[in-house]
């Protein structure tokens, strides 16, 4: 055992003063070690915090009820799109009105693009016509097979009133008076005040509607597209808010469906949702509001030139327009 001088041993007794004193040291020492892990356990947070902060936090997901879909048309869509846009470019429109026929102008855009695997129609492009509120007709333009000089169009006057169309130079499609109908919305809420809430409003109608067709002896459920392929407002028509939506097989549009909030013509300071809805086919066509019955339209194909509803093959590469 070590000793110290004077041959006193390590394991000598302390007096009371040397024992506090000896622990008082050791005491601190235990501090210090504290002190020293605590200010490096902060700086490791604070480092960890700086780099959490200045790395870019990914935005909070929006909503996809509200937001449209951001989609990149691939280059077999561009050229379908402009195939069509062809077509449709040479057709001219014109609805009568103060006893005189005036040109419509054609929305831009198509509103849809679709394809039928059921009946393998393919390059489907829906267009309108209109330069404000509800379009006044609308043209579904599709392809069979691989054959990319045929085309297939139909037609429907949406309008409520009279239209007609030329194509090179000719009438097309015969001066015909439309058939649709606004007809209540059984039981629905007063329309809202504010647009962003009657648009929410339209879109919860338009999920109580449902329909199904029968094409070929088969019955085909149709499939609702869930947001309008167009949104619009015609204060001076008295329409506050409205939208165009589908009912689909695929995609392919079968029926029609608009829904508007209207103000009633009588009394201006009440408003009211009403539909109306068209076809876009020539099978037979069931529309339901809550399981009932409140549009139909037996299995028709136009062989008249001047019908509310007219289809008819278009030939690219002849020129002609072949009976279906």
């Amino acid at each position: 055992m070590a000793q110290l001088a004077g041959n006193f041993p390590l394991t000598a007794h302390r007096s009371p003063e040397g024992w506090f004193h000896t622990r008082g040291k050791a005491m601190t020492r235990q501090v210090i070690q504290l002190s020293v892990k605590s200010y490096l356990l902060i700086a490791a947070l604070l480092i960890v915090s700086t780099v959490l902060t200045a790395s870019p936090q990914p935005p909070p997901p929006e909503s996809k009820k509200d937001t449209p879909d951001k989609v990149t048309p691939t280059e077999a869509e561009k050229e379908t799109r402009r195939a069509a846009e062809q077509v449709v470019g040479g057709i001219e429109l014109e609805i009568l009105s103060d006893q005189k026929w005036n040109k419509v102008n054609r929305i831009e855009k198509p509103l849809l693009l679709f394809s039928d695997s059921t009946r393998e129609y393919a390059r489907g492009s829906l267009w309108a016509w209109g330069d404000k509120g509800r379009p006044v007709a609308l043209l579904e333009l599709f392809q069979e097979g691989n054959d990319r000089t045929q085309w297939i169009a139909s037609l429907c006057n949406t309008s409520g009133g009279r239209l007609r169309a030329k194509r090179a130079g000719s009438i097309w499609w015969g001066a015909n008076n439309s058939t649709v109908e606004i007809k209540d919305i059984p039981q629905a809420p007063v329309p809202a005040i504010d647009s962003s809430q009657r648009q929410r409003q339209m879109k919860l109608l338009a999920q109580k509607f449902t329909g199904h067709e029968f094409w070929d002896n088969s019955r085909f459920e149709l499939r609702r597209i869930e947001r309008p392929v167009l949104t619009y407002q015609d204060e001076a028509a008295g329409v506050l808010e409205g939208g165009l939506f589908i009912l689909a097989n695929g995609t392919n549009p079968e029926i029609f469906l608009f829904i508007e909030a209207r103000v009633n013509p009588k009394d201006k300071s009440k408003a009211a949702w009403q539909f109306l809805a068209g076809r876009s086919a020539d099978g037979e066509l069931h529309l339901e509001y809550d399981s009932k019955d409140v549009f139909s339209a037996p299995r028709f194909w136009p062989s008249d030139l001047a019908t509310p509803y007219w289809a008819r093959r278009i030939d690219t590469k002849s020129g002609s327009d072949p009976e279906k």
